[in-house]
């Protein structure tokens, strides 16, 4: 959205201009806007909107006026604080902030010699102005006064990049604006000092003089005043001949800009003649205003020295682009490349935007990207993209930056890019490569020797730093002996007659030095599709002990095969793969491992992953679902040690989560459906209190495709019963009544199966989906037999859901029996030691105690409640629970209330829980009711049954309808209050059959 005040106010969104209406909604708009992101309180905006002469219906007029405003501009962009009404105007969307950023980012280039860079600030800021601000308005004294500021601040701007414009010496061009200017405000001394200046410099002196006559003339007759210093020296300057041709300017503090550049490359060696070519390419001043952005695709193959190139170049250029260098790896040819989402997150941090205004989308924050480089000249640097799709977003929209790209790919689509290839090193450089990196006496020492190493390595730079670095670790060999290894063809592989060769060979002058148990560790390692690793990986993929697995790994670190990408919380290192590196070892595997093999070792290694989330699982306080195992193999160490998590069990889940999902998929893809489901059944509680649902949807959606091929009824039902936790409470599409259907089903499944546990858990599902279709009769029912089948299963978990989902069932029909219920639910949470479940019955029994008017037990209860919420750092039921005291807070007429539910209403918002949301803002409509804020009222309980309708919870909506019709009748809308309330009659008296 764009609000524009320079000028007639406007505002426009994405379809084009909004309406506005006419008189006091403009004025009151206007007023918001002036102090926009600041409360503005109902008294100052009445004064301003009819000054000294307010009806008596001003309190209401102005609250029409707001949900009128509200509706035009949407419901979030005007809020109610108890200082007053603020206007939420995000960065970028109002003209006057743009003007002032622009304004104040040329005056500092201005005082710092950037002479070209504020003229280009100051212009763009001043073509922002489409007339006088306000204009068309009638202005009230606080406009008036924010319109003579601003004017005020246009004219400085004006005066400053007239002062630009002059260091350039655009001195004859300016005479003519300058002669306007003069005119119009005569009494302003800079115009007339920059008029005599540029008509003095551009061989019109006489002029000039005559000028400054005029000035002391105007200033005696106006002011009685002599002109002031700057002037008398300037006219004694023109009257001598001593006017300094050169402008004068004073040098100021330069912010710190982003410096992301990795480490330049101390042994760069060669690519003289490419280094050359970047540097002509974007080592000169880049042009301002508008034009392509230059771009430069580093293309080759991998281990080329791609991003050694990049790297070093954007050393040597980095002084043309004083704004900074912004640096990111794509990960393009691993298998899940960076997201551009996420990567223009990491920019727009580091240049100053808030994480918490970033917009969600891509496309939104590419565009937010663009505009914050607007003005900027910059260095980007995208290593290892993977495609022209991943890149593009991630282009500056102006001819002041400058892109370097490597790819494995040419990125032919880039419209405009600059294209180098790398390819392999000449003898010479090659020579001179080994010897920085094995010393340059010793390469001195075997000139042929040397040679051969690089001729054999076939020139490329990995191949090269391979042997190196091999050379290093051995210093007692001479370069003869390894020399001498890589001769044997047979050693390097030349089997590999196509494609990458010379990339296949130089990685195996690693391989070859390896040990047997190393290489084998090395190729099963390639075979897995994730994208990094634990060091007990090995161990389950070789079945050999933890700490041999950890020992080969190292080994293979050691010899440049595998990288160290990170440590996790308990300082045990992560390790990944070099791209080019897997595609090599899964070829080795291929060449050299039988495929039955292959396979039986990554069954290990997901047995590995599943024994160890069966251990992080049951630590991890989350839901009081069965968790129901099936029979794939777990592996464990072979000597017998014991083997588990070795860490905070959510923190293990944190540092494994993209391994463990990577493994769950890759599983899914090989059709081993039992351990994929069953791991992803283990993670099913680290999804729900980490809030990740999309996740945790996605992933199983995966298993379920997988269950569904393999036929395994057990992890079929299992995946569903998790689907359907993970989708409650945010998923719209009637989602709370569906759960009946999906309980059906999950009944069915269960009851085949003969698993008691899962077909509690299913029972309790439609027990639920049954209470929001509104049959609390067929609700209790079902609860109680989830409960007398947890009872015979020994599933403590399943009776005490039980138990909290009869105490729903009951609700205000039978407050006593659900309080019985629920202090029993409480009972079992506490001997289960759940803290998650025992905050949620406690919320339940406040609001239990505050329906039996028991407010100060019900307060209790409550707090207990958020304690526990706030200590687990639950977001999903943090909004729960302060949704529940606001409701006992209201209910007893507590102000407290609305602070409450507002922080209810922000968090539920913030983590898209519509059904906590639509809760809190009924919870608000309410309140405002109570207070007299009626078209408030209107507002959010328009917006809380809009939700409700996408919940399908019957109740919930029959009620948010009524407490709308009586907001519409209060705003005198009788036609709009009948049909809310016939269609809340409707819902309560007509419950669905269960």
């Amino acid at each position: 959205m764009e609000f524009a005040v320079l000028g007639p106010l406007h505002v426009s969104g994405d379809q084009g201009p909004l309406p506005l209406g006419v008189g006091k909604q403009r004025t009151l708009l206007a007023e918001l806007l002036c102090r926009a992101g600041r409360p503005v309180s109902p008294a100052t905006l009445v004064e301003a909107l009819w000054e000294q002469r307010p009806p008596r219906t001003a309190a209401d007029n102005l609250r029409l006026y707001v949900h009128q405003l509200r509706r035009t501009l949407g419901q979030d962009r005007i809020t109610r604080t108890d200082a007053g009404f603020v206007l939420a105007v995000r960065p970028g969307e109002l003209d006057a902030d743009r003007f002032e950023t622009l304004a104040g980012q040329g005056g500092a280039a201005l005082s710092g010699g950037d002479h070209e860079r504020a003229a280009a600030l100051l212009r763009q800021a001043l073509e922002l102005w489409r007339g006088p601000a306000y204009a068309g308005l009638n202005l009230t004294a606080g406009l008036r006064d924010h319109a003579r500021r601003l004017e005020e601040e246009r004219l400085a701007a004006l005066e400053h990049r007239i002062e630009a414009d002059l260091a350039r010496g655009l001195h004859a061009a300016l005479i003519a604006e300058l002669t306007g200017l003069v005119a119009e405000h005569p009494l302003r001394e800079r115009p007339r000092r920059q008029l005599m200046l540029a008509l003095a410099r551009s061989g019109r002196q006489a002029e000039a003089l005559a000028t400054y006559r005029e000035a002391r003339r105007v200033f005696a007759a106006e002011l009685g005043l002599d002109p002031g210093d700057e002037l008398n020296r300037l006219h004694q300057a023109i009257l001598t001949g001593t006017l300094d041709p050169a402008p004068a300017g004073a040098a100021g503090p330069a912010a710190r800009p982003p410096a992301q550049l990795p480490t330049d490359i101390s042994d760069f060696t060669g690519r003289d003649e490419q280094l050359a070519q970047l540097t002509a390419q974007l080592g000169d001043e880049p042009p301002q205003g508008p034009g392509q952005v230059r771009v430069c695709v580093i293309a080759g193959m991998g281990g080329v020295g791609k991003t050694t190139l990049a790297v070093h170049a954007a050393h040597r250029i980095a002084r043309h682009y004083p704004d900074g260098q912004l640096h990111t790896n794509l990960h393009g040819a691993e298998a899940s490349p960076a997201d551009p989402g996420q990567v223009l997150a990491a920019f727009l941090t580091s240049l100053g935007v808030p994480r918490s205004t970033l917009p969600e989308s891509v496309d939104e924050r590419a565009a937010l990207f663009r505009s914050s480089l607007a003005e900027r000249r910059m260095l980007i640097v995208l290593d290892n993209a993977a495609s022209e799709q991943q890149v593009r977003p991630l282009l500056p929209g102006t001819s002041g930056c400058a892109v370097v790209i490597t790819s494995r790919a040419r990125l032919s689509g880039l419209s405009g890019a600059a294209l180098i290839e790398l390819s392999v090193l000449h003898l010479r450089q090659g020579v001179r490569l080994l010897a920085r990196i094995a010393g340059a006496g010793r390469v001195a020492a075997e000139p042929e020797s040397a040679a051969e190493i690089v001729r054999l390595s076939d020139g490329i730079p990995l191949a090269v730093r391979v042997a190196g670095a091999r050379l290093v670790a051995r210093p007692h060999w001479p370069l003869t002996r390894l020399a001498g290894q890589l001769k044997d063809e047979r050693r390097r592989l030349d089997q590999f007659a196509t494609g990458d060769l010379a990339v296949r060979a130089s990685l195996a002058l690693s391989y070859v030095g390896l040990e047997p148990a190393a290489r084998r560790a090395f190729r099963l390692l390639g075979a897995l599709e994730v994208p990094d690793f634990a060091g007990w990986v090995a161990g389950a993929l070789l079945d050999l002990p933890v700490p041999v697995g950890e020992e080969l790994v190292e080994s293979l670190v050691d010899s440049q095969l595998v990288l160290i990408s990170g440590v996790d919380p308990a300082g045990q290192p992560r390790y990944r793969f070099h791209d080019l590196v897997r595609l090599y070892a899964r070829e080795r595997a291929e060449l050299e491992d039988r495929p039955e093999a292959v396979a039986a070792a990554l069954g290990r290694a997901f047995g590995g992953w599943l024994a160890l989330a069966e251990q992080a699982t049951e630590r991890v306080q989350g839901s009081s679902s069965a968790i129901i195992h099936g029979s794939a193999p777990r592996w464990s160490s072979p000597d017998g040690t014991p083997w588990e998590i070795r860490q905070d069990p959510m923190a293990w889940f944190d540092t494994e989560r993209t391994a463990l999902v990577a493994a769950i998929r890759q599983a899914c893809a090989l059709g081993l459906a039992e351990v994929a489901w069953d791991t992803a059944c283990c993670a099913e509680r680290y999804f729900d209190v980490s809030g990740l649902f999309d996740d945790w949807r996605a992933l199983h959606e995966r298993v379920l495709a997988a269950c569904l091929a393999a036929g395994d009824r057990l992890g079929e039902a299992v995946i569903r019963r998790g689907l359907m936790h993970a989708t409650t409470w945010t998923e719209t599409g009637e989602a709370m009544a569906a759960q009946y259907d999906g309980a059906e089903r999950l009944i069915a499944m269960f009851t085949e199966l003969d698993e008691r546990r899962g077909l509690s858990d299913a029972y309790v599902l439609r027990a639920w989906g049954e209470a929001a279709r509104g049959d609390m009769a067929q609700g209790l029912r079902s609860g109680r037999t989830a409960l007398e089948l947890a009872e015979r299963s020994g599933h403590q978990g399943g009776e005490a859901r039980a138990h909290v989902c009869m105490a729903v069932a009951y609700g205000t029909r039978d407050i006593k029996m659900a309080i019985v219920h629920l202090l029993r639910g409480l009972d079992l949470a506490a001997k289960l030691g759940n803290p998650r479940f025992e905050a949620t019955t406690l919320q339940f029994l406040g609001l239990a105690h505050a329906h039996a008017k028991e407010f100060e037990a019900g307060l209790e209860y409550m707090v207990r409640a958020l304690a526990i919420y706030r200590q687990i750092r639950d977001p999903l039921l943090e909004a729960m629970g302060l949704v529940a005291l606001a409701k006992l807070y209201a209910g007893h007429h507590d102000p407290r209330a609305r602070a409450v539910a507002e922080a209810a209403e922000l968090l539920s918002r913030s983590h898209r829980l519509a059904h906590h949301r639509a809760d809190a803002l009924w919870v608000l409509g309410g309140v405002d009711l109570a207070e007299g804020r009626v078209s408030e009222a209107v507002a959010h309980l328009e917006e809380s049954v809009r939700l409700w309708r996408t919940r399908g919870w019957r109740e919930f909506l029959a009620g948010a309808l009524g407490s709308l019709a009586e907001a519409y009748t209060a705003a005198g809308d009788h036609a709009a209050a009948a049909t809310a309330r016939r269609e809340a009659q409707r819902l309560a008296g007509s419950p669905q059959a269960g």
